[in-house]
């Protein structure tokens, strides 16, 4: 199965939910035949970016003009002139570019999918005067830098909301502000109260209506009728507020606050169908989280999940969490392994595992599983989905400095089923470098991407102004 799946199930999409395309400006230094093939550029990027009507520069009086009188809508220039001929306009005179700020994208030789070495000395030389410059290795690179620019885009005039106590380290109220600093985006706090009050207002019929269309790709195994109601209610009144608020995420606080204090009124199912509308969902009101899950989903249209991951080589502290160890076969997996080898799973599940990331498409609704600490009583709608075993894929971490963001890869060996009424799931995986994850780990809250994604998320890591550690 493609691990890039569409993470648009339903249509049509707010326009707010997804990527913008990049706007460039080609900038002709002189007539002759160009470096860049701009029609072809434009063909073949179509979707992705949009590429503006080239400006041939007339002196520099105009260059200075042009760069001046850009609009905020443009992403970055693309300089063009003829092959093996350094001697442009941004090289006599760059001060237009370090005054405006713009970002410089030095495109690939189309022809041969290789990078202009001809602008080696102008990338370092403008770089040196503070101008952000992108020597594009190649095509497949340049793609990746372009949906950048309209992630970044996207990620700056977007807003999240979070709903709970802020009494878990992602502390919305206190650390969400080096986020909104380094990226843009908004953090609103509100009560669960907010939600909860608008339930009552939505009828059966419109719970019907919501659930219809959707349930061929859940399988109701023990969920109780009144539950899967309540579910639902969750979900509708959930999305009623970020239509509202224009958001594009959301996480509720449930076991800082809502699952304590006896309410077993989750989000899970509220979080798999919002998925399927375009949303960004994370568990715990995990604002970095949802902020990574952006960085995989927005940037590559692509489904993703995170949860609780836990290195199998803490014995001591798995076995006080679960009860029990969760040790691997060490027949399959001998202990030599174990130094890479994770358990990931959340609140008796994997995580949210929505459908479009199981083997066959389905996600079981299951009675809420609870914790070691918190005993499952029957209530709540919770999800059980298997995750699909021998797949390469792709962590993500977004750190709280807001600037540092963490990449490994790493193997789904398995979903292992353990038969505990607190973890009935987990899935396993293998990192190629577990202890380097851990030595700069943020949270136990891990994003996973099916794929091999590190080289173009550490392209949109630099197109973004963030520090990039891969493990």
């Amino acid at each position: 199965m493609n691990t890039l799946t569409d993470r648009f199930l339903r249509h049509p999409i707010a326009d707010r939910l997804k990527r913008p395309a990049a706007v460039l400006q080609p900038i002709l230094a002189r007539k002759g035949k160009p470096t860049v093939d701009l029609e072809r550029l434009a063909r073949e990027t179509e979707g992705i970016a949009r590429v503006l009507p080239a400006v041939e520069v007339q002196s520099p009086g105009h260059w200075a003009r042009t760069v001046a009188s850009l609009g905020d809508e443009v992403d970055a220039i693309i300089p063009v002139s003829v092959p093996a001929y350094p001697t442009e306009i941004w090289n006599e005179h760059p001060e237009p570019l370090v005054r405006r700020g713009i970002p410089v994208v030095f495109w690939p030789l189309m022809e041969y999918d290789e990078p202009d070495f001809w602008r080696w000395s102008a990338r370092d030389m403008l770089s040196s005067l503070g101008v952000k410059v992108h020597l594009v290795a190649s095509m497949a690179d340049g793609t990746a830098l372009l949906k950048a620019f309209g992630t970044r885009r996207f990620l700056s005039a977007g807003r999240m909301v979070v709903f709970g106590e802020q009494n878990f380290p992602w502390n919305a109220l206190s650390a969400s502000h080096n986020l909104t600093v380094s990226l843009g985006t908004r953090i609103d706090v509100l009560p669960l109260s907010s939600f909860r009050e608008r339930c009552p207002s939505f009828t059966d019929a419109a719970l019907r209506a919501a659930w219809e269309e959707r349930r061929q790709r859940y399988v109701q195994k023990d969920v109780r009728l009144p539950e899967l109601d309540q579910a639902l209610r969750v979900y509708l009144a959930i999305k009623s507020i970020l239509v509202e608020r224009g958001a594009f995420a959301f996480g509720v606080n449930c076991y800082g606050d809502l699952i304590i204090n006896g309410g077993r009124d989750v989000p899970c199912l509220a979080q798999a169908l919002l998925r399927e509308d375009g949303y960004i969902t994370s568990c715990d009101g995990d604002f970095l989280a949802m902020e990574s899950m952006a960085l995989a989903s927005v940037f590559l249209d692509a489904p993703c999940m995170m949860s609780n991951m836990y290195p199998v080589s803490y014995e001591g502290a798995l076995r006080d969490h679960f009860g029990d160890p969760l040790s691997p076969d060490e027949k399959q997996y001998p202990r030599p392994r174990w130094k890479n080898l994770a358990r990931l799973g959340h609140c008796a599940f994997v995580g949210i595992v929505s459908p479009e990331m199981t083997p066959d498409g389905r996600t079981a609704l299951r009675d809420f599983g609870g914790t070691w600490e918190i005993k499952r009583d029957g209530r709540g709608c919770g999800l059980d989905g298997d995750m699909r075993g021998g797949t390469r894929a792709t962590a993500i971490e977004l750190k709280f400095d807001g600037r540092t963001l963490l990449l490994a890869r790493l193997n789904v060996l398995e979903t292992t089923h353990h038969g505990l009424p607190h973890c009935e799931t987990t899935a396993l995986l293998e990192f190629d470098d577990l202890q380097k994850l851990v030595q700069n780990i943020s949270r136990e809250h891990t994003v996973i991407l099916y794929g091999d994604h590190v080289r173009s998320l550490e392209v949109l890591a630099d197109c973004l102004g963030l520090k990039c550690i891969t493990c």
